[in-house]
């Protein structure tokens, strides 16, 4: 028996409610009716007649003459409403048992439930809730619990040139303050050496390099240690009288565009295959959470179902914190 022919009528009506309702669908009258019409007619046992024509004459108002195959009114509609359930379902109704789809290629609604988090199999009288998950990985990261999805990121460490003064630790120091921010990049600690990789893959090692030299320049570079190759050079006038805030200000600037999933050091590793699994999914999903494309989703959920706990996710997980923790807890 299918997770569909399980789910009762009842629950797909309150389903239905719920979305209807929503802030997230507040505002497309055109895309409730249509989720509305096409679920009440496969309650109906009528799914058979959910076409593109049907549909463009009883929910849109097209008349007698309204040709699907030369109109695409309904597929563009459509397209539309799937990426509005994604987003409902991705923060508004994340926590939603039961779940309405309308698959790729067709308009007759499915009904999937979501599944229970699994646990391991030495935790079984301590079942964490999903609101639970971020905060579990990022007490890991912290702890030195031993969690793949980190090692399998890239590792950041950080190097003051000894000529720097005052504004090269500043900087380093602002920029260590992301690290519960930066998802897809292990920080290294001040003591943290890269003799000293504790498991951690060679290929995904960098070191940060900031020098603060006399001519109020501040130079910035992200060196790959395994090839010695430096990328992601520049040089920011900063003068040795900088204050604190504005070398915080400065180092914001950076993490934002080099140390986050679309910079420059994800680049690198995509540009050179050295990308980890993880970091694929990652980046697919942040690709699809921007995007919010079909071919968005299908890319993500691709790279998810890869993943131990995440290949049994009926919905795709946006939330990247959730997505690494579901990864961690699960690894």
């Amino acid at each position: 028996m299918t997770v569909e022919q399980r789910t009762d009528r009842d629950e797909i009506s309150q389903a239905l409610r719920t979305i209807l309702a929503s802030q997230t669908f507040s505002r497309s009258e055109r895309l409730r009716s249509f989720l509305k019409f096409v679920v009440e007619m496969e309650q109906l046992g009528r799914g058979h007649q959910l076409k593109g024509y049907t549909i463009g004459i009883d929910v849109f108002s097209r008349d007698e003459a309204f040709d699907p195959g030369t109109d695409p009114l309904v597929r563009v509609q459509a397209g539309k409403l799937r990426r509005l359930l994604n987003q409902f379902y991705a923060d508004e109704g994340r926590n939603q048992q039961v779940r309405i789809r309308i698959p790729i290629g067709g308009y007759v609604p499915i009904y999937e439930r979501a599944p229970p988090i699994r646990r391991h199999a030495d935790d079984a009288n301590n079942t964490p809730d999903q609101t639970t998950l971020p905060s579990m990985h990022a007490h890991a990261l912290q702890s030195g619990v031993k969690l793949y999805v980190a090692r399998d990121m890239p590792r950041l460490f950080f190097e003051v040139a000894p000529c720097s003064d005052r504004r090269g630790d500043i900087f380093c120091n602002a920029v260590r303050l992301w690290a519960d921010r930066l998802w897809g990049v292990s920080l290294a600690s001040i003591a943290d050496t890269p003799d000293n990789l504790s498991g951690h893959s060679a290929d995904l090692c960098f070191a940060l390099a900031v020098k603060a030299n006399q001519q109020d320049t501040l130079q910035i570079s992200l060196r790959h240690l395994a090839s010695g190759r430096t990328f992601a050079e520049e040089a920011h006038s900063c003068a040795a009288s900088a204050t604190i805030l504005q070398l915080g200000t400065l180092a914001n600037q950076y993490t934002g565009a080099t140390l986050t999933i679309p910079g420059h050091l994800y680049q690198f590793c995509h540009a050179n295959d050295l990308s980890s699994p993880i970091m694929q999914c990652l980046d697919a999903t942040y690709r699809y959470a921007l995007q919010r494309t079909d071919d968005a989703y299908r890319l993500a959920k691709s790279h998810q179902q890869r993943w131990a706990g995440l290949n049994t996710e009926h919905d795709i997980v946006t939330e990247i914190p959730k997505l690494l923790a579901l990864a961690a807890f699960h690894g």
